[in-house]
């Protein structure tokens, strides 16, 4: 009886592990030059994020997020909501927001690796942002 109660515990605590290990909320800064702070602050606040990449660079601000999974929906309003607020705590920065899971990953890279030429590689996400498909 005590053998098959310790498994089930051990089984319980065995998936409490990998569950937790599978959790992907955060958030990523990399800061050149401004504060970051408030950018944090209002990305933390808002509900519908899981995970956000924040990239300061000298006067860019961009940010990839990554949406709830009920929110996926609505990806375009958020970007707009969360813009307006960058650069309202931010009017001397151009802001660029993208709930776009690409942008999310390609910062994170950006921010990794910490490339001398980030700037060449912001100006080529930034024109990719704006094409459409």
């Amino acid at each position: 009886m005590e053998g098959m109660l310790i498994r089930k515990v051990l089984l319980l605590l065995l998936m409490l592990v990998l569950l937790s290990g599978c959790s992907n909320h955060g958030i990523r800064i990399h800061n050149d030059s401004a504060d970051a702070s408030k950018a944090e602050e209002i990305l933390k606040k808002d509900q519908r994020l899981t995970s956000a990449v924040i990239l300061f660079h000298e006067k860019d601000l961009l940010v990839g997020i990554d949406v709830d999974t009920f929110s996926r929906f609505h990806k375009k309003k958020i970007e707009k909501e969360i813009k307006k607020k960058l650069e309202k705590s931010y009017p001397d920065l151009t802001v660029t927001v993208s709930a776009d899971r690409k942008m999310t990953i390609v910062l994170d890279k950006l921010i990794r690796k910490n490339e001398k030429d980030m700037g060449k590689k912001i100006d080529q996400l930034k024109s990719l942002l704006k094409e459409e498909t």
